[in-house]
């Protein structure tokens, strides 16, 4: 199967994975942590790797150079429900 080049099937693939790591066990509290500390990509590094490249392996190259549709579903999905989390950040 080749990579696919149309943008709602990018944007679904990107929205499952999303999905998918917003229900990983631990996923919650090491958000919080990021967030309090103010490293939330350093506490979500492997799991932001291993999720871009699964993106990667699927959605066409000129997609990913040329979109944030990978980065919005995370932040939809992922994301969004942590702003009640206390913050110096904020």
């Amino acid at each position: 199967m080749g990579k696919t080049k149309d943008l709602k099937k990018a944007s679904r693939r990107a929205r499952v994975i999303a999905s998918d790591i917003a229900i990983y066990p631990d996923i919650k509290k090491r958000i919080k942590k990021g967030i309090k500390n103010d490293n939330l990509f350093e506490q979500l590094d492997d799991v932001l790797r291993e999720a871009r490249q699964d993106y990667r392996a699927h959605v066409d190259e000129e997609i990913i150079d040329n979109t944030i549709i990978f980065e919005m579903a995370f932040i939809d999905i992922v994301f969004a429900k942590t702003g009640d989390i206390e913050s110096d950040i904020w």
